[in-house]
């Protein structure tokens, strides 16, 4: 169960609603992964390992979170944010401390939410080009996406950003009015 304020968490204005839903089956554990396809019925117990080769089972937390794909991706989202974090096993763990993050003004929540939507989205396209189209992209060109995803929709949604696409690429901390 998804407590309350989770939810509102996850249903933000400025993130296209199909990232809110997909954010909201990945928390409540309906994403078709490979696991939840097995006990539906869909898929044979033989089929059950990651689409990334990393020999584990692929559920949504792994991977989201332990997966090779992803680990690389949150240590280059992490290093583009110039922070560092400690990685919670549990996906609304996760959510929560990365967009709620200690030391970080109030105010940068909504860019954390969005940065964090926009690395699920790319993670799930990622691992659906790979299943359905066979195609593989690396973590520098993921990053990319996520840089490109999360100007885009605050560019879209928030009326007050100012930034340019290089000024965001370059200096996210700063466009959210955060000095390191």
């Amino acid at each position: 169960m998804v407590d309350r304020s989770l939810v509102d968490d996850i249903w933000h204005r400025h993130v296209p609603s199909k990232v809110s839903l997909l954010v909201r089956r990945l928390l409540r554990n309906h994403l078709p992964t490979r696991d939840n396809l097995m006990r539906r019925g869909v898929l044979p117990s033989s089929a059950m390992s990651c689409i990334v080769g990393c020999d584990c089972i692929e559920s949504a937390t792994h991977l989201f979170l332990p997966c090779t794909l992803s680990v690389d991706l949150w240590a280059l989202v992490l290093n583009w944010l110039g922070i560092s974090f400690v990685h919670d096993g549990e996906l609304r763990h996760h959510f929560l401390q990365f967009t709620k993050m200690a030391g970080m003004p109030l105010s940068t929540q909504v860019f954390l939410r969005i940065i964090w939507f926009a690395t699920i989205w790319v993670i799930w396209r990622e691992r659906n080009s790979r299943v359905f189209k066979n195609t593989t992209s690396s973590p520098f060109t993921l990053i990319e996406q996520v840089k490109l995803h999360s100007f885009l929709w605050l560019k879209s949604k928030h009326v007050a950003y100012v930034y340019s696409f290089y000024e965001w690429w370059r200096h996210p901390t700063l466009c959210m009015g955060v000095l390191l």
